[in-house]
């Protein structure tokens, strides 16, 4: 987030000479020593910036908005773009380099600052009483939202214009045709969907609320949402700063004995925490539980996706799994998956049911067992003999049945050409011959055989003292 200079804060105070006691009062920056613009103009608060605005003698406006934007607006956008979860995820699985993907999140930033400023301008220009919110967090953490699920639909219809085609056999059926047309079904849609802010101000003050009246029992499960959702609600998270798990759980201390259990009890209290919030919107608020609604693919969604934002009974979720996948929601019930009485649940919870091609070559071994349908034992050799050239090929390496076949190619299996896939190296399971083709040192190869199996990519980077850099690059050829 840039820092103040003297000319800034200076034009700001030209303009606003009462609000220089705030900014006095205003404590350093403790690592730079500095005081920040954005500080200052958070702590002036939206409804005096606004109100300011609306009285602001004639030939000031221009510049001070022009202040706001450059203050204001734009680093806060650029700081929630960078801890925007799916758009972090949506650069990682494409490779993008750290500093790549920050400055990417500074011209996105721009132009959604360009955009605030003219809806401000409107608000201002019909004196409207509300027109404030422009400024509140809420506001702006929803815009980029839609900043986000716009760039990442722009970027994956590019990608779908230009893939080579599929290797199909003759017969084979091209499972694309039945991939549903509307754009809100893809699956880069539906991972965002999940994290839709709605009325972002409302669900503020429901899970405020919460958290004053809630229970101990309760409170440390709606923290962690304040964490991962950045609705910097308590003393542990900050607006618009999303967390990870991991982040999480170090900055909530959650108990465990181990990372993965940490990660574990932070999944629990997630699930607790959506559960309490979900009760309380569809009976409070029923017109933001609607807009807040995802909608969860039945033919892609986990278990506990299917499970707590759905639903459906453990052996509702089991016969659906073992079925996969469906044309519509209305094959459920000629599936007997469900009865029929409980097919309106189901949507009114946000189920669709979109075909979804899997590519065999990339997918994860999870994906092949739940999605594909192949058994632990089909999955593994699939992931461990891959790639394959034909789906045909697929059957004659594994030694499957043409009944076998035809049941990976029903549910969605699909070859994506050799050629744009990055064959990558398993690091907790290669062997010292195959590490070495990562070009890792001797003593490098030594750590990695004796503190295997790694959990997580910062344990790795932990073990061989990697800066980001090289984490970045090990990871476009390696797994864990």
């Amino acid at each position: 987030m840039p820092l103040s200079n003297k000319t800034e804060v200076e034009e700001i105070l030209a303009i606003v000479p009462e609000w220089r006691n705030v900014y006095n009062a205003l404590p350093h920056d403790e690592r730079s020593g500095k005081k920040s613009v954005f500080e200052f103009l958070k702590a002036i608060g939206a409804q005096n910036i606004y109100s300011k605005c609306l009285n602001m003698q004639e030939g000031h406006g221009d510049g001070f908005i022009v202040l706001l934007r450059n203050n204001y607006f734009q680093p806060q956008i650029a700081k929630m773009l960078e801890f925007n979860q799916s758009l972090r995820r949506f650069w990682q699985m494409r490779h993008l380099a750290k500093d790549e993907q920050k400055g990417n999140c500074v011209s996105l930033s721009l132009d959604a600052a360009e955009k605030l400023c003219h809806a401000l301008k409107k608000q201002l220009s019909e004196k409207t009483q509300d027109g404030f919110k422009v400024l509140l967090p809420g506001y702006i953490q929803r815009s980029v939202h839609n900043l986000v699920v716009d760039y990442i639909k722009a970027e994956w219809q590019w990608e779908q214009n230009t893939l080579q085609d599929m290797y199909l056999e003759e017969g084979d059926k091209d499972p694309r045709e039945n991939i549903a047309a509307d754009i809100n079904a893809i699956p880069e849609n539906i991972a965002l969907s999940n994290e839709q802010v709605g009325e972002l101000n409302q669900v503020r003050q429901v899970l405020s609320e919460l958290l004053k009246d809630s229970k101990s029992a309760n409170k440390e499960a709606l923290e962690v949402i304040d964490c991962m959702f950045g609705m910097g609600l308590t003393k542990h998270s900050n607006t618009g700063q999303e967390m990870t798990m991991k982040e999480c759980c170090e900055v909530l201390k959650l108990s465990g004995d181990s990372p993965a259990r940490k990660i574990a009890r932070c999944q629990v209290l997630l699930d607790k925490g959506l559960n309490l919030i979900r009760d309380v919107l569809r009976t409070q608020t029923p017109t933001i539980a609607k807009s807040w609604q995802a909608q969860i693919n039945v033919n892609t969604a986990s278990r506990r996706e299917l499970n707590h934002h759905l639903g459906l009974t453990e052996g509702e979720v089991d016969r659906l799994i073992a079925s996969r996948q469906f044309s519509s929601l209305e094959a459920l019930v000629e599936n007997k998956i469900i009865k029929s009485e409980r097919l309106q649940t189901i949507i009114d919870n946000g189920g669709v049911a979109a075909f979804c091609p899997i590519d065999v070559n990339s997918a994860t071994r999870r994906d092949i067992m739940d999605i594909l349908g192949a058994g632990k034992e089909l999955a593994q050799k699939i992931v461990e003999q891959r790639p394959f050239e034909t789906i045909i090929q697929i059957a004659e390496k594994l030694y499957l049945t043409p009944g076998e076949l035809e049941i990976l190619i029903r549910r969605g299996a699909v070859l994506k050409p050799i050629s744009v896939h990055i064959i990558r190296i398993d690091l907790n399971k290669a062997t010292p011959e195959k590490l070495r083709a990562l070009e890792f040192n001797a003593k490098e190869l030594d750590l990695i055989v004796a503190k295997r199996p790694f959990g997580e990519w910062q344990d790795v980077a932990t073990a061989l003292s990697l800066g980001d850099e090289q984490l970045s690059e090990l990871r476009k050829k390696a797994i864990l």
